[in-house]
């Protein structure tokens, strides 16, 4: 039962059907684990499945070939010896017929054979699956006699057996039913001069049986020879090994090596000892089999050998005693007492044949020893009794051989050979084991060394990419966590943006890992889509909370207003704007701190961008991400001001910017949220609309219907488009054009479509209102007339929005001094300058409508060929090039006169900018060249180390207008870049050249401001700490007192504070007597601490005899105001006892003031407030003179509390509205109170004193006093 089970397990193709089993099982649950389609699994297994099919098919066709050439070989071999003996001339008839009839009989078995049972199976692959066995032997060993009287059945009609069937007379094929048998020519087995015939054979064997040349060996060997001399039978096993040693070298297999003792008969009593034997009898197995073992010792051998051959002896004794005793009264012939005996005494010769064949050689491979046979083919021979030989010799007597007894019949049967072939030799076809020579052996290292380095790289892969997706998903995981905790008992608006921002980073960084991820989140284990799955499921939850739902509430609430006052919509100039197009009204360019205009539900035109945002939004087949940006970012931005809270501004619209364009960016993501709109307001509002919209011109119908045509036909513009991904960082655009206002537009569509308007009927849909008009402009007139008023208004729009575009345009604030080290690398960089991109860009979108600049260019190319000319062939100097049509044959001298149109005209700066002059130098160029010399500069003070020192100087420098970049760059811009330019443009482009100035600036402070506090704690502070600090007055506990000297060297006009003043902080500073300001650059400069300001006129003052100070001043109110930007306004001015703040719509600063003002300013006392509109008008806010002019400032303000102490004063007059925060550091109140302000110094001098240990930079916190000011909640 059990080898039953063993075999049924170990069956090829029950393994076969498991190894598929288990492969679907491992697929299946692989694309669970991995959450991988079906699909894909199914597709695995089926390639699996046909790769198997067509290794199996491969692998039966080659068997077949093998066979069919095997077989083919064998006739090869007949035909040729055929051929060899009809060529012999001593070849008689009779062996001509003989030849045919060998060949005949050897079709018909190999025919017979492929007819077989196992032939219908195989097929052509019989021959080849049939098992195969070689017997070698000396000659007249016996070998084919043993295989004719086997027994076994041979595939011949007749039944006649021909000895020498085959091709060859080296080698005979014994065809049988189990298999066949290769019966070698003996002279192979002991003549060395044959053994090239030999290799040949071999190498026969291997080439058509590849897999399994032979199943095993026999060997038979002649009881006689065995039985004559000894050394003779020590000879034939040394030539045998040898043969066994050929047979596993060349075919390379360890076949079991069967040893058949033939010729038993004649032993001496063999013939009457088994002349009464039955059939079955003589078909059974004389002999013992070992169990197969690969490798097994001599001496275990011929220890098997012993034993068996006892056991053997035993079982003849035990006959013959049943044979005496069942022949109690008959004759008995003498062998029948006397074959054991002859038995036993061949048992020496037989043992040492064995222990010679099997011997240890290490040159030589050791055989597989199956087991050791005796058999008898014929009874031909006459035996010779051993044991009667003896007794002669031992008693002297003459020996006559015994007379044959047995019937002649008896003499014909074959004794001990057909169980032996079909039960042991046969049935052993499967133990054959391969032999790997030393180059396969290598081969096999090589591979399976390679399989285990390719297994252990892929599992090392696998952990590694399994570490590395688990900290992807750890760090997925505290992201997650850091929202929620971002968000615990927090409901603000800064919470939720910040929340969202770190969800949009992740979810940015798995997007780049769709296209390029590492290598250690792959090798099929990347769990980056799942959670990116995950996080685009939570981050659309959030912006439908804060960014959808209140966009849409203000959407249905403009709509539901507009329906409540349809009656109130009129027709406009204009009809609906396609997405980001401008507003209809000509107005100026609104500042770049101006928010959206307020959407009016009378206008139609906000109306119908209102209705298409609120339908877009519901419905994303018609989203355009251009129009999206505009009026969401209109609807949206009075919730969020509304929401901000203690958010700042700029860091609320950043954010705000940054989750409206990552939304806009995943409209074609499936899960992309989406509104549910209210089809009753929606149908209501497609009905007013539509009403008026019937009412409306024609001509604007159409303009209208192409725009939005054109919209879709061509990208829009946008900052990041223009820069790239690599510089967006650095330039950032709050508006987007519309494609329809693009050059590419323009010449590609939208030109012929206002001439084919102008000419033909046109028949237009809006999806919007579902609605469908036919306008036929030609009734209205001239089709001349017509275009040209189309494309003055196309033209009209085009400005206006490419105005926007530039006012939208910002250059990021950087990020600290190595921020702005790696910002000037990119902007100054003449190549790949940002900057340079922008400008040239918006050049070439609005030079099509300025024939000034195009013709400029063109005589340009016209002067540089003739003057090429006329300098290489006619030898002569060139001309100035005149309009002539002589010499300009390309240029219209009506177009030479032709005026600019409204974008060439509101652009004509940009193009003086970018186009290039007489020496091929444009002033951009200038301008590059100039950043790229401030970004040489900021690389210098990098590389130094310490950059404080260097910057220090460079601000100085800056400060002093002279030997400064930045001072260089500005006056470049201002001097020359802008020259010639109107105000308007002025407003638009200075703002970009200038930004990455003032940017340099100020990140130049902070470093600067460090020296000096170095600066001055080395040569002030720590000196004061050494000296003065622990002595009296300045240490009011102690008790030793400074002297009148040694409080002089630190304070007074000829003190170090004062020394240090005038020398390290001197150029950096404005004094006004005895008060200390900031010079500014761009509004910027360094931050002096309130107390340094206040305390100052103390440490300078001229000593009295006590060592206080001579002078005294009245006490004073230190604050700070930090102003804010104004809608409408180029620049306001705040003055104060004197000091002014002069705030021009830049980033802004702290300044600190005082109260009442310096000294020296008595005269100047009073507040006021002015500012300078886009007109160049002067619009007074406020002005009060005399000492309480500051209070009634405050007075008359809106006030507005804000976190930190600090509060918003507002002033207003008509639409000029101006603004500032203030928070005061010191009041007079306190500074009476308490130690180092003036009036301490008048009062206690300097006791108690302490100088601070900075002296510049971000001031202190100190209480607020509102009521010092005058200021109310």
């Amino acid at each position: 039962m059990l080898r039953r089970l063993w075999h049924f397990l170990t069956d090829s193709r029950n393994l076969t059907i498991f190894g598929f089993v288990a492969l679907a099982l491992s697929l299946y649950l692989g694309a669970e684990v991995l959450e991988v389609a079906l699909i894909w699994a199914l597709a695995l297994l089926l390639l699996a499945f046909v790769t198997w099919l067509g290794l199996w098919l491969w692998r039966r066709r080659r068997a077949r070939r093998n066979a069919q050439a095997l077989g083919q070989a064998i006739l090869n071999e007949a035909e040729i010896a055929a051929a060899q003996a009809a060529s012999s001339s001593t070849a008689s008839n009779t062996q001509q017929g003989e030849l045919d009839a060998v060949r005949t009989g050897m079709l018909a078995a190999i025919e017979t054979i492929k007819t077989s049972k196992l032939g219908l199976k195989s097929g052509a692959a019989a021959l080849y699956e049939l098992p195969w066995y070689m017997i070698i032997g000396n000659p007249a060993a016996g070998k084919s006699s043993a295989i004719l009287h086997s027994g076994l059945q041979f595939p011949f009609a007749d039944g006649k057996i021909v000895q020498g069937v085959g091709g060859t007379r080296n080698c005979d094929w014994f065809f049988t039913t189990d298999g066949i048998v290769l019966d070698t020519a003996g002279r192979y087995s002991v003549v060395d001069e044959h053994r090239g015939e030999w290799f040949g054979f071999l190498d026969l064997l291997k080439k058509y049986r590849r897999k399994a040349p032979i199943n095993g060996i026999l060997i038979a060997v002649s009881i006689a020879e065995l039985k004559g001399d000894p050394d003779v039978g020590m000879q034939l096993a040394r030539s045998l090994r040898k043969r066994v040693q050929d047979v596993i070298e060349r075919l390379e297999v360890f076949a079991p090596l069967y040893i058949v003792f033939t010729k038993a008969d004649l032993i001496a009593g063999f013939t009457e000892f088994f002349a009464d034997a039955e059939r079955s009898e003589r078909e059974r197995v004389w002999g013992a089999t070992m169990p197969y073992q690969r490798k097994l010792p001599t001496a275990d051998l011929l220890s098997f050998f012993d034993q068996s051959f006892d056991e053997l002896h035993d079982g003849l004794t035990e006959l013959s005693l049943a044979n005496m005793a069942h022949r109690q009264r008959k004759t008995m012939a003498p062998g029948v007492f006397t074959f054991p005996l002859e038995f036993a005494a061949i048992k020496p010769a037989l043992r040492a044949f064995i222990a010679t064949l099997f011997e240890e050689n290490p040159f030589q491979f050791q055989p597989v020893f199956r087991g050791f046979y005796l058999t008898s083919a014929l009874q031909e021979g006459e035996p010779v009794s051993a044991s009667s030989q003896q007794v002669a010799r031992r008693f002297d007597l003459a020996f006559a051989p015994a007379p044959a007894t047995a019937p002649s019949g008896a003499r014909q049967h074959g004794y001990f050979l057909l169980e032996l072939f079909r039960k042991v030799i046969f049935a052993d076809k499967h133990l054959v084991a391969t032999y790997a020579n030393r180059a396969r052996l290598r081969f096999k290292y090589a591979v399976f060394f390679a399989a285990t380095v390719s297994l252990g790289a892929c599992l090392g892969g696998w952990s590694w990419s399994y570490l590395g997706n688990r900290q992807l998903v750890a760090n997925v995981e505290a992201d997650l966590n850091k929202v929620v905790k971002l968000q615990e008992k927090r409901l603000d608006l800064q919470s939720r943006l910040e929340a969202l921002e770190i969800l949009q980073d992740r979810i940015e960084q798995l997007e780049a890992y769709r296209e390029q991820r590492p290598w250690s989140l792959r090798l099929g284990l990347y769990q980056g889509d799942l959670l990116e799955r995950k996080l685009r499921e939570e981050y659309f939850a959030g912006a439908r909370q804060i960014m959808l739902t209140p966009v849409a509430g203000a959407l249905e609430a403009l709509l539901f207003e507009m329906n409540a006052s349809a009656d109130q919509l009129q027709p406009t100039a204009r009809t609906p704007q396609t997405p980001g197009a401008a507003s209809p009204a000509a107005a100026p360019a609104a500042p770049r701190n101006v928010q959206y205009q307020a959407a009016s539900a009378t206008n139609v035109e906000d109306a119908y961008n209102a209705l298409k945002t609120y339908l877009m939004l519901a419905d994303k087949t018609h989203a355009e991400s251009s129009h999206l940006n505009d009026q969401m970012t209109r609807f949206w931005r009075g919730w969020l001001e509304g929401n901000r809270g203690a958010m700042p501004r700029e860091q609320m619209i950043r954010s705000a910017e940054r989750l409206l364009t990552f939304y806009l960016a995943q409209i074609g993501d499936p899960s992309w949220p989406r509104i549910e709109q209210k089809l009753a307001l929606v149908d209501q509002a497609r009905e007013n609309l539509r009403r008026v919209v019937r009412g409306m011109p024609a001509r604007e119908r159409v303009y209208a219907d192409i725009k939005a045509r054109a919209s879709t036909r061509f990208p829009g513009m946008t900052v990041a488009r223009i820069v790239g991904e690599q510089d967006q960082a650095l330039l950032a655009g709050s508006y987007a054009v519309s494609g329809a206002f693009t050059r590419q537009a323009w010449e590609k569509f939208v030109e012929g479509a206002f001439r084919d308007a102008a000419n033909h009927e046109l028949q237009s849909a809006d999806w919007v209102l579902k609605s469908a008009s036919t306008d036929d402009l030609t009734l209205e007139g001239s089709p001349e007339q017509i275009e040209k008023n189309l494309v003055a208004m196309y033209k009209a729009d085009y400005a206006r929005e490419w105005q926007k575009f530039v006012q939208g345009v910002a250059v990021a604030d950087l990020k600290g001094f190595d921020g702005a080290v790696q910002a000037m690398n990119r902007l100054g960089d003449p190549q790949s300058s940002p900057i340079a991109k922008l400008l040239t860009t918006i050049y070439e979108e609005t030079s099509w409508d300025n024939p000034a600049l195009q013709n400029a260019q063109l005589r340009k190319a016209e002067r540089g060929i003739i003057a090429w000319f006329k300098e290489t062939v006619l030898r002569r100097a060139p001309l100035q090039l005149t309009a002539s049509p002589g010499v300009n044959a390309q240029l219209d001298p009506a177009r030479l006169d032709k005026p600019m149109g409204p974008v060439g005209r509101e652009f004509a700066g940009v193009g003086k900018l970018v186009a290039a002059r007489d020496n091929n130098a444009s002033l951009m160029r200038a301008y590059l060249e100039a950043l790229s010399k401030l970004r040489s500069r900021l690389n210098l003070l990098k590389n130094q180390g310490d950059a404080g020192p260097g910057a220090r100087q460079f601000m100085q420098q800056t400060l002093e207008g002279s030997g400064s970049e930045l001072a260089d760059a500005l006056k470049l811009v201002d001097e020359q870049l802008l020259t010639g330019m109107s105000d308007a443009q002025k407003q638009a482009i200075r703002p970009i050249l200038v930004r990455p100035l003032m940017q340099t600036f100020a990140v130049i402070v902070a470093p600067a401001e460090l020296d000096i506090n170095k600066t001055w704690a080395a040569q002030v502070y720590e000196p004061f700490q050494k000296s003065l600090a622990n002595k009296y007055p300045f240490a009011p506990s102690a008790r030793i007192e400074a002297s009148n000297l040694e409080i002089g060297q630190f304070f007074g006009p000829e003190g170090l504070v004062a020394k240090f003043v005038t020398t390290s902080m001197g150029p950096l500073v404005v004094r006004r007597g005895d008060v200390l300001a900031p010079r500014t650059w761009a509004d910027m400069g360094i931050s002096l601490s309130p107390q340094v300001v206040a305390r100052f006129p103390g440490w300078i003052a001229p000593l009295g005899a006590g060592g206080v100070a001579a002078t005294s001043t009245a006490a004073q109110t230190v604050f700070q105001i930090q102003p804010s930007p104004a809608p409408g306004t180029l620049e306001y001015t705040v003055e104060i006892d004197g000091q002014q703040l002069r705030y021009r719509n830049t980033p802004a600063q702290w300044t600190n003031m005082v109260h009442p003002g310096p000294q020296g300013a008595a005269g100047m006392q009073g507040a006021r407030i002015t500012a300078v509109t886009f007109d160049g008008r002067t619009v007074e806010l406020f002005n009060e003179p005399g000492q309480f002019g500051l209070k009634r400032m405050i007075d008359a303000a809106s006030k507005k509390r804000k976190d930190g102490g600090v509060f918003e004063l507002r002033w207003a007059r008509g639409e000029v509205a101006v603004a500032v925060d203030l928070k005061i550091t010191s009041s007079a109140e306190t500074t009476a109170t308490g130690a180092g302000g003036t009036a301490a110094v008048q009062e206690q001098g300097f006791r108690g004193m302490q100088l601070p240990e900075t002296i510049v930079g971000a001031p202190a916190s100190v209480p607020v006093i509102a009521a010092a000011a005058g200021v109310s909640p």
